[in-house]
């Protein structure tokens, strides 16, 4: 009666067949793949942790904000601080990115 294939004696077999150098290879490189897949889980449970305590800490107080007043002046109000109005020529360093206005956040009022 022949003996069912077994894919563990198979590798077996030829690690005991192969070089004292390909064998220490072998030794090395399993212990380091455990290694570095060990490491990448780690590494993505932390960033998925960071991603859910940066969800919390967006419930916190307001820090930034720009609304228009009853007389259609656009102010800009800032945690602890009185709300102050825009000055068009010279805007916020909030609100500039780069050198330039950042488009989309603030418009001028429509005549």
């Amino acid at each position: 009666m022949d003996q069912p294939y077994s894919l563990w004696a198979d590798w077996l077999s030829k690690f005991q067949s192969s070089s004292e150098p390909i064998q220490a290879l072998w030794l090395v490189s399993l212990p380091l793949t455990l290694l570095g897949i060990t490491w990448l889980v780690l590494r993505s449970v932390r960033d998925l942790v960071g991603l859910v305590r940066r969800e919390r800490h967006w419930r916190g107080p307001l820090v930034y904000g720009v609304y228009q007043d009853d007389q259609g002046r656009w102010m800009a109000y800032r945690h602890g601080r009185q709300p102050q109005e825009i000055d068009w020529e010279n805007p916020p360093p909030e609100l500039i990115g780069r050198g330039t206005v950042v488009q989309g956040v603030v418009r001028r009022p429509q005549a």
